[in-house]
């Protein structure tokens, strides 16, 4: 049927029972009313697909009541200018449904962190998986990305104000998790994380003293000879049953701690190094001649580490497991040590230490560096830092051994410029005053 449409004739056509009616109109071709069944009457239009003269296409523009008629027939005219122009609204409609349905946050992110497993360490993957799993899929997963907005994301990331620097590594992440959707040109637009402003992270700097280096030490040498108990977080509950005589068999859980663990850590707080750089550390890895070790994975990528007398000789001191490439080997063949958090806590509870965590340890190694008048830059290099701007939080630290050089400095000279000279003794005396006679000469 075809007509000039007016709310008149939408109002006047029933509907069929068995098949739903049209009313195309005279002014704007492809434009059209239909009525279904129900009753329930909806603007249409209907158009060949730009290049495809065969194929016709039917896009709902929208439902009569909350669109007039004037609104619909000026939104299909609109369309047909588009089509003209070699657009295919229906088509992008279609694209748009099925974006909500298989673009989401959920499907994408793990197709994202697959495709960096040969750009990023599996250390770093791992870590994007758990603020995946435990912040951005339970709050944006259900979420098609190209609907997700800055304040989503900020959202998220004010949710998390309890613990700003991991709120700041959900929003990093998420950053680049939409720079990749661009890049796969799944993803069009402002990125939604670009805008998110980011909490003031605390630079945590704890560094061990002389006094708590030795009880460190006091404990490591319990733990290989009498073995420690673990820390308080660690022990196992007793069984109820057994409640009455729970202290009978607290004999049997000291026993002296793995060696290999005690060496790992004893490396940790000598060198440095990240615990991961200590437990994978291979044989071949070790130049004794040169006093070196280059690791091969690092977070800065390949590096190689200056090794100390006194942590080649641990090292040297490790037996050599046979069909193990590891000084440090667990307990499985053919693998490394796995883990020394338990070990350490416990360690760290007996010495009085319960605030110190493993990395504290790479920061005291830097902190005594520092204190001892060694450059920012050598500094770096013993860490294995990719670039200085890693090993600048210790420059404080630097400016503390140089001020104490120059007020030693400064001193000696104040000495000799507040002394008599008669009170100078000492081999530049004579020619001192040999000097001042010359000058009278002149």
């Amino acid at each position: 049927m075809r007509d000039k449409i007016t709310k008149r004739k939408v109002d006047a056509l029933k509907p069929n029972p068995a098949k739903d009616e049209y009313l195309w109109d005279t002014e704007a071709k492809g434009f059209g009313l239909r009525v279904k069944p129900s009753g329930a009457r909806s603007f249409v239009l209907s158009y060949y697909a730009p290049g495809l003269h065969q194929t016709r296409r039917r896009l709902t523009i929208g439902v009569f009541g909350p669109l007039t008629v004037d609104e619909a027939r000026k939104k299909a005219l609109e369309l047909l200018a588009r089509i003209a122009d070699g657009e295919d609204p229906a088509m992008m409609a279609a694209d748009d449904r099925r974006a909500i349905r298989d673009e989401t946050v959920a499907v994408l992110f793990p197709a994202y962190l697959q495709d960096g497993i040969d750009l990023r360490r599996p250390g770093t993957l791992a870590n994007y998986e758990i603020l995946g799993r435990l912040h951005i899929l339970p709050a944006l997963g259900h979420l098609p990305v190209a609907r997700v907005t800055s304040k989503d994301v900020t959202d998220l990331h004010r949710s998390m104000r309890a613990n700003p620097t991991n709120a700041n590594r959900v929003v990093q992440l998420l950053k680049a998790f939409f720079y990749w959707l661009e890049r796969q040109e799944v993803f069009r637009g402002e990125n939604p994380a670009r805008r998110t402003e980011r909490y003031p992270e605390k630079v945590r700097e704890r560094f061990l003293t002389v006094q708590e280096t030795a009880r460190l030490g006091e404990a490591l040498r319990t733990a290989e000879t009498e073995g420690l108990e673990p820390a308080p977080q660690h022990r196992k509950p007793t069984s109820g049953k057994r409640v009455h005589n729970a202290g009978m068999f607290a004999a049997e859980s000291r026993r002296p701690a793995n060696p290999s663990a005690v060496s790992a850590l004893r490396l940790l707080i000598l060198s440095g190094w990240r615990e991961k750089e200590a437990l994978t550390l291979r044989w071949d890895a070790v130049n004794f001649e040169t006093s070196t070790a280059t690791l091969e994975d690092t977070k800065a990528g390949r590096s190689v580490r200056s090794l100390s007398a006194a942590a080649l000789e641990l090292i040297t001191a490790q037996p050599r497991l046979e069909g193990s490439a590891f000084v440090f080997p667990g307990k499985i063949s053919g693998k490394p040590l796995q883990e020394i958090q338990r070990l350490w806590y416990a360690v760290r509870h007996a010495a009085r230490l319960d605030d110190v965590r493993l990395h504290d340890l790479r920061h005291s190694v830097a902190s005594t560096a520092a204190a001892q008048g060694h450059s920012l830059f050598l500094i770096g290099k013993l860490l294995g830092h990719k670039d200085l701007r890693s090993t600048a939080r210790y420059a404080h630290l630097a400016d503390d051994a140089r001020k104490a050089m120059a007020d030693s400095v400064a001193g000696a000279i104040g000495d000799a410029l507040s002394a008599l000279p008669s009170a100078l003794v000492g081999p530049d005396s004579e020619n001192d005053t040999n000097s001042a006679r010359r000058l009278r000469r002149v």
